[in-house]
């Protein structure tokens, strides 16, 4: 506690560490002694450091409990409830620890009624998370209680660390039995405590939530056996009105088979006045019936349909007369407005049109030489001349 040894780590290890120390941390190192023979120094060459302490078990601690977090183990909607009135208490603790004493004192004071069985269990140490899984494992095999305490006193984060263990949170998500966690001090927290369906801050805590107060059950049952009385006797009233009411209503029975008689003498009245009225509906909608059968006779509408057919055509035959008329008036016209410009009409009043085998219609002198043949079209009739003179 009180010695010194000067220690190296080298840059090579160093890169490869995950963990950075600072001043004042608890570590835990491993090393090779060396001795620096110029001045017989002994040092410590590191080759690996590691956080150590409640440092580390509180890391460990908050990682576990993100994880289960993550993993639902936390949810609300996963815790049961209590039973309003145990009928028999599991106790999951040392049997050597304060706790047993706190929370037997505590049952014994409040409800000495409630059976308990005590499941022990190492609460400390190596194997104690082993040893509290198979107690709960046990508790629920023998199907006997209807809750679970489990429990130990108070103690350092590395004294409660077994109940931080992750096999131990899974097996008390699954535990079909309600589960209270009352571990150590009320600001002790553990995995288990964040697990349990409730969480109780000390082991008296915890058997206090379990157990109803006897003093004040008794105090309960004696007001409810000085109301008793009372109340009988008022439901007794109530029921003796009742029987007095339904007497008075009973009536005899030729009095009620004389009133169903003349219900159903008028039930008889009404049943012929609505089926004379339903047969004078039915005789209407069949001579209504019958008008319309009669109008849709086929030998009708095949008269009507003959008379338009007839009527149509006669209409048909005058459209197409009327439509022919005015075709061959319009293509009378047309064709009186093509011969204005038709060239033919052009050559009636003595013009000609004259073309070169070449360049078609000649219509400058300049498209013609001495000699050349050329073709002039008249009305009736061509002539094939030659250019013997050009005059501009």
């Amino acid at each position: 506690q009180d010695a010194q040894l000067r220690c190296a780590m080298f840059r090579n290890r160093a890169a490869v560490s995950r963990y950075r120390p600072k001043a004042g941390d608890l570590v835990r190192v491993r090393a090779r002694i060396s001795v620096y023979p110029a001045r017989g120094d002994l040092q410590g060459i590191v080759q690996h450091i590691e956080e150590a302490g409640e440092g580390l078990l509180q890391r460990r601690f908050e990682e576990l409990k993100q994880s289960l977090d993550q993993r639902g183990l936390f949810a609300v909607e996963h815790k049961q409830q209590l039973p309003g009135f145990p009928r028999h208490i599991a106790l999951i603790t040392s049997p050597t620890g304060a706790a047993i004493k706190d929370v037997l004192s505590t049952l014994k004071r409040r409800c000495p009624g409630i059976p308990v069985t005590l499941y022990p269990a190492v609460v400390q140490g190596d194997g104690a998370a082993r040893s509290l899984i198979s107690a709960i494992a046990d508790a629920v095999s023998h199907q006997r209680c209807d809750v679970i305490l489990l429990t130990r006193g108070g103690g350092s984060l590395e004294d409660l660390w077994c109940f931080n263990d992750e096999q131990l949170a899974l097996a008390i998500h699954d535990c079909p039995i309600p589960i209270v966690s009352g571990v150590g001090h009320e600001v002790d927290i553990t995995i288990a405590d964040l697990v349990a369906d409730h969480r109780a801050p000390t082991p008296t805590a915890a058997a206090e939530m379990l157990s109803p107060d006897s003093q004040q059950l008794s105090r309960q049952l004696h007001s409810l056996g000085r109301r008793l009385p009372h109340g009988l006797l008022r439901r007794l009233q109530s029921l003796g009105q009742a029987v007095d009411i339904a007497f008075q209503k009973i009536e005899h029975p030729r009095n009620k088979i004389e009133r169903n008689r003349e219900r159903l003498r008028q039930i008889s009245r009404r049943l012929q006045q609505t089926t004379q009225i339903q047969l004078r509906q039915h005789r209407l909608q069949m001579r209504q019936s019958q008008h319309r059968l009669q109008q849709q006779d086929p030998r009708i509408r095949l008269r009507q349909s003959g008379n338009d057919a007839r009527r149509l055509a006669q209409r048909l035959q005058r459209a197409q007369q009327q439509q022919l008329k005015m075709i061959r008036q319009q293509f009378t016209a047309l064709g009186e407005q093509l011969h204005l410009v038709s060239p033919l009409a052009t050559l009636d009043r003595g013009f000609s049109i004259t073309r070169d085998a070449q360049q078609g219609i000649i219509r400058s002198t300049q498209q013609v030489r001495v000699d050349d043949p050329l073709e002039v079209q008249l009305k009736e009739g061509r002539l094939d001349c030659k250019v013997v003179d050009i005059k501009s």
